[in-house]
């Protein structure tokens, strides 16, 4: 019998009113820990919804006995002892809990009544004066939710994070401005914030799964999934059924690689509530990650039966990039979106589905719009500030000096076994990725999340190794710390291999970022990047919707600047490190296969196999833009393609300068 899982059992059903349960098994854990304070309150709560108030009385005594600093079971002995009329003790229970917990609402609304019924008049306006600007703080949260969803309201999500923040500085711990901000920090790619607020509540109320499971989504979009599965089983084990946390397990499943423990979470769903939309929706995406590409229609179409507006399964369904929709389905896609009031969320889902639609009938000018309408929404909660990041690009450039390479060139791990494909999304990484992974000594595993992770992490506690964050932190760096890192990525790697395969591919596009960190933490490592036609390349951005991350790319000028920095950056590594990096051009590749194929492996250090030519035969889960497409023999029609669209581009030509002709 795990104790922990039983007593959130015995929490349900005392919340679900089944009082002789759980006090059932309130009193099988007390035969095994008689001294376990939480168990003996809430065997005392039982007893005080069955009016049996004495008894209530002295089980919340025992419980004080043990743990005279526990302010919850004080605020409780109040509420029973002013039942009994024992209203001097009450006064004097409450105030012991607020003491303890001055955040206790119900504890502070029930003294100003008992002092009140004991004609304290003067003490019971002091209280009532304190419960006043409680009720203040709660109307300011209320207004925050009103604002974050009136579809009418200029910046509302931004002046409801303001009030929240506001009522943070009066009640640090008031809990209904900690989740507004939680949910706000969640919608806006702040997954750090999120996860410090969560764990705050966590630590306050560990037994309300719906704290945990704010933390397991904080942590799994930073891609700490050994944590963020740790967390979500907490969830699972006070709610065994709880649809949405088998989702998010599912999701974490999915980000881990684990396509088969992914779907058996949605079919655990499914079975439940086999019109679960979003379980349907979330099954077909794991399935065309598995090449199971008819299985994922069949799921995503369900959804669209189901829910007419549900956008997500139109986008899923255009996202494998080889289905076309049949004319009925554009005209109900374009009949949604003139006719029903969307959410933003579907709005952008529709609209990317329109434009691939439109794409696959050549009516180039239409696709734009519809691309460019999704964009222009998606931008709204997208937050990017291009001259930031090119200030980041100054900095990595200044700090990762000839200097500095000199100083640490032999510092690292010393490990060949990491092949980093990296540069901009829809470049062709997938593709050589693919190529790379049909080696027999090559490991294809995911875009892994460490590097950044690392470089994000220099200066944090508890354990900071410099005094400033990356990039300028790497400066500060001594050669047994650049050793550590190196290891340290390796050790996190570890969990994503299968094989024995000597080497390995990490393939997440914005480690060109951090090329210099790789390099000096693992000098034998293999850095290609790959390289496309640089209006070829941010287009296929801009009609690409992206689960999270990569906002650079809803604006046409943004892309353009992102480019040139990435430009110049990757040209300041190769000018530093030569021929550690190997550049591999999309078209190339394109027009002669084999000779590029034979230039990659040699890079590499392998030999050439026939496979690596016939990439599209091997099986192997491919989780991003690129899936389906890799399944297919080598093609041209990609090559050039952004000259459809050419009267529209202006603005991507412009930020581009003269690498639009590059």
């Amino acid at each position: 019998m795990d104790p922990q899982q039983q007593f959130f059992k015995a929490l349900a059903a005392l919340r679900e009113g089944d009082l002789e349960s759980c006090e059932s098994i309130c009193q099988r854990l007390l035969a095994i820990n008689p001294r376990e304070v939480n168990t003996l309150r809430l065997q005392a709560q039982v007893w005080h919804k069955r009016g049996e108030l004495a008894r209530a009385e002295a089980g919340f005594k025992a419980a004080l006995s043990i743990a005279n600093d526990f302010a919850h079971a004080w605020a409780d002995l109040g509420k029973v002892q002013f039942s009994l009329e024992k209203n001097l003790l009450a006064e004097q229970s409450l105030r012991r809990a607020l003491q303890l917990n001055s955040a206790l609402k119900g504890a502070s609304k029930l003294l100003a009544e008992v002092l009140e019924k004991q004609g304290k008049t003067t003490q019971s306006a002091v209280v009532k004066q304190v419960n006043q600007q409680h009720q203040i703080l709660k109307e300011k949260v209320v207004e925050a939710y009103r604002l974050s969803t009136g579809a009418t309201e200029d910046k509302g999500p931004e002046r409801g994070e303001t009030l929240c923040k506001e009522v943070l500085q009066a009640d640090s711990e008031h809990v209904g401005a900690k989740e507004f901000l939680i949910n706000r920090a969640l919608e806006t790619g702040r997954a750090r914030w999120a996860e410090e607020l969560s764990r705050s509540l966590v630590r306050k109320m560990p037994e309300q799964s719906k704290w945990w499971l704010k933390l397991s989504s904080a942590l799994a979009r930073q891609d700490q999934l050994v944590e963020a599965q740790e967390a979500v089983q907490q969830v699972l084990s006070i709610e065994p059924d709880l649809e949405e946390a088998r989702m998010l397990l599912g999701s974490i499943f999915v980000r881990d690689n684990r396509f088969a423990d992914a779907l058996s979470q949605y079919d655990a769903v499914l079975q439940q509530n086999p019109n679960n939309i979003a379980a349907l929706a979330q099954k077909g995406s794991a399935l065309k990650t598995l090449g199971r590409q008819h299985e994922s229609i069949q799921c995503l179409r369900r959804c669209m039966e189901l829910d007419r507006s549900f956008g997500e399964a139109a986008w899923s369904l255009s996202n494998l990039k080889t289905y076309r929709f049949s004319d009925d389905e554009v005209v109900n896609i374009k009949a949604v979106l003139a006719v029903e009031n969307l959410k933003d969320k579907d709005a952008v889902h529709f609209n990317y589905a329109l434009g691939k639609a439109y794409e696959h009938r050549q009516q180039w000018d239409q696709a734009f719009a519809a691309y460019q309408t999704a964009n222009r929404i998606k931008q709204q909660s997208a937050i990017w500030n291009a001259d930031e990041f090119s200030a980041q690009v100054d900095q990595i450039i200044a700090t990762f000096t000839p200097q500095l390479l000199q100083q640490h060139h032999n510092s690292g791990v010393d490990d060949s076994s990491p092949i980093f494909v990296l540069g901009l999304p829809r470049s062709g990484s997938t593709l050589q990725e693919q190529i790379l992974s049909s080696h027999s000594q090559v490991e294809g595993t995911r875009e892994l999340p460490y590097i950044p992770w690392i470089a994000q992490r220099l200066n944090r506690k508890p354990n900071p190794m410099c005094q400033d964050n990356y990039p300028l932190g790497a400066g500060q760096l001594e050669a047994d710390q650049w050793r550590l890192l190196g290891t340290q990525f390796l050790a996190q790697a570890k969990r994503h291999r299968q094989t024995e395969a000597p080497f390995f591919i990490d393939k997440l596009p914005n480690n060109f970022l951090y090329v210099g960190l790789i390099l000096l933490a693992m000098p034998n490592a293999k850095i290609i990047n790959t390289v496309r036609n640089p209006m070829d390349n941010c287009f296929g951005c801009f009609k690409q919707l992206w689960a999270e991350g990569q906002n650079f790319t809803y604006d046409l000028e943004d892309l353009g600047r992102y480019y040139r920095d990435y430009h110049r950056l990757m040209a300041h590594w190769q000018a530093i490190f030569g021929d550690k990096i190997f550049s591999v051009n999309y078209e190339a590749v394109v027009a002669n296969l084999e000779t590029n194929v034979q230039e990659l492996l040699d890079y590499c250090g392998l030999p050439m196999e026939e496979q690596c030519l016939r990439f599209h035969e091997t099986e192997r889960a491919v989780n991003t833009a690129s899936s389906e497409q890799v399944r297919q023999p080598i093609y041209s029609s990609a090559v050039a393609y952004w000259r459809h669209f050419e009267e529209h581009l202006q603005p991507l030509k412009d930020a581009l300068g003269d690498l639009a002709e590059a």
